[in-house]
């Protein structure tokens, strides 16, 4: 196979040796979990061990870590790295206390946007509202009747549109929704403005794409806050043509300075194909990871696929597409040497994913396999993860930040939920993402959330579905380790040892010390390193 993508020298490899000394280095190796001193060249860790045994040249760059604690560098193993750049340009409805709220702040912006332009906005959340009713068109109708306004829902599963938006996009109570999709229509038989999963597609095929420059520089904000979090490393899932083309350019400029494996959208699939594009092509800094899949929608919108109906609200949600389809399509991609990332939600969803993967076993056996989210499992699907060898890549601050719904939507099958405990007794493999921009990209809340199962207030003091709850060690390898096992690099990244990419972080708080877990949420990183190179420093964090 002829890659068709260019393969470049990683833009912040340096070919001077560096030391990092004076640390406390957990370097996820269980043969040498603990050192003190690790050493670069190339790009690559070529000594870790203790002072004692170290023999380096005069002259080499010396990073002293003032006895902080080093980690490998984190990856994210599910995030929209595009969409998180647009997020932070966009008008941001997190934590709005009701839909009057959320529709102020889209005042404030619809006050400086010229007449007729759109007016972005995402991160709302009925569920965080009285009564978590789904919000009406009018509330936006109210503060902006010349602009459209489209306002995506914090699970990206559901958008919330006004009058203006609707007329624009021809929809009307006449309007069939596509499948995979409902247009929420009310009591007079008039759509309300909210629309779920694919039909949400009838309001983005109006609004005015982003150029390729917004593209890029939306694309490069992310890059940076990944930076300042730690994070060396990403997944970015659903990569359509145009973050394909940002990502490409940013890196044929050598400007991608992380660490990217594109999932691409599978919408695009023939195109795919076309370009004869596989699992692997790209080089150290931006690499195919396969194609991403939807099985259905979410919690938040009611849409995850379920074996039985919701406790709170009629119906068990719905697929995003026939699972005849999905099956030929993930077959198609297996047999075309991509790898499937299929989204799961639902414990109906995640049982037929399993089944798809579990028949199509022997097609391209060398490609990992990966369900995104698992969110809830029914009894006895966990262990599947382990028999069939499938990455289970999870987000842990969604366990801590949805467990008032779970118990709303789901009850007793909560139990299911987030179950990072039963999945590694299984001898799954775990990858930890945050699914940015729905939740904060910060892999220190991630790692604080699965360890505690509270969230940051602490509650609740016992942690919800406690049994669930993994240890430090296995948060941190699902971070680093577990995340280059999904993308079959286990053997060069992910841990601090010799032979693997010089990714590592610098903490401000020795996690491993801290007596009360809820502490693990006062670090932060003071560096960040990919490829021996320092690419962020918290301001006076550096000692070199």
């Amino acid at each position: 196979h002829q890659s068709p993508i260019t393969s470049h020298q990683s833009p912040v490899t340096s070919h001077q040796t560096m030391i990092i000394r004076n640390a406390r280095i957990w370097t996820g190796e269980a043969s040498q979990p603990w050192a003190t001193v690790a050493a670069v060249h190339d790009g690559r860790f070529v000594f870790v061990g203790d002072e004692a045994g170290l023999n380096a040249p005069a002259g080499d760059d010396v990073l002293d870590a003032g006895g902080r604690l080093v980690v490998p560098g984190f990856t994210d193993g599910h995030a929209h790295l595009m969409g998180t750049g647009m997020a932070m340009r966009s008008v941001d409805l997190k934590a709005t206390a009701s839909a009057e709220d959320a529709a102020r702040r889209v005042a404030e912006r619809v006050v400086i946007t010229p007449p007729g332009a759109w007016v972005r906005g995402a991160g709302w959340d009925q569920n965080d509202w009285a009564g978590a009713r789904f919000p009406h068109r009018r509330v936006l109708d109210a503060v902006s009747s010349e602009h459209p306004v489209v306002l995506s829902h914090t699970s990206g599963h559901c958008t919330w549109v006004n009058g203006a938006a609707l007329r624009v996009a021809g929809i009307t109570g006449e309007t069939r929704a596509p499948v995979g999709g409902a247009i929420d229509l009310d009591d007079d038989g008039e759509p309300t403005g909210i629309l779920r999963d694919a039909a949400s597609r009838l309001i983005a095929d109006v609004v005015p794409p982003a150029t390729q420059a917004e593209r890029i520089a939306a694309t490069r904000d992310a890059i940076a806050h990944a930076h300042q979090l730690g994070v060396t490393g990403v997944h970015a899932m659903d990569v359509g043509r145009g973050e394909f083309q940002a990502l490409h350019a940013l890196n044929d400029s050598c400007e991608l300075h992380l660490r990217v494996h594109e999932f691409l959208s599978a919408s695009r699939l023939d195109e795919w194909f076309e370009r004869g594009i596989t699992t692997g092509d790209g080089d150290g800094m931006l690499r195919v990871g396969g194609v991403k899949f939807f099985s259905d929608g979410a919690l938040g919108s009611l849409t995850a696929w379920m074996l039985e109906p919701y406790d709170d609200a009629p119906g068990i949600g719905f697929p995003l597409q026939p699972i005849a389809d999905l099956e030929r399509d993930v077959r198609r991609c297996l047999e075309g040497g991509l790898a499937p990332a299929i989204h799961a939600i639902g414990d109906r969803a995640n049982t037929e994913v399993l089944a798809i993967l579990e028949r199509a076993r022997t097609l391209s056996p060398q490609l990992p396999r990966r369900i995104e989210h698992a969110q809830l499992l029914a009894p006895g699907d966990a262990e599947r993860f382990g028999v069939l060898g499938i990455t289970a890549s999870v987000q842990p601050i969604h366990a801590t930040q949805d467990m008032a719904k779970v118990d709303r939507s789901w009850g007793n099958r909560g139990r299911g939920a987030y179950a990072f405990a039963s999945l590694l007794a299984t001898g799954a493999n775990l990858a930890f993402g945050s699914d940015t921009p729905v939740e904060t990209m910060d892999p220190i809340a991630g790692i604080h959330a699965a360890v505690t199962r509270c969230n940051a207030r602490g509650a609740p003091a016992d942690g919800w579905h406690d049994e669930q709850r993994v240890s430090l060690d296995a948060a941190l390898a699902a971070y680093t380790a577990g995340c280059a096992y999904a993308v079959g690099l286990a053997a060069t990244r992910g841990k601090i040892a010799v032979g693997y990419d010089a990714d590592a972080v610098v903490l401000s708080h020795d996690i491993f010390a801290e007596p009360d877990p809820m502490r693990i949420l006062a670090a932060r990183a003071d560096l960040t390193i990919i490829a021996g190179e320092i690419v962020w420093s918290r301001e006076g964090a550096s000692s070199r």
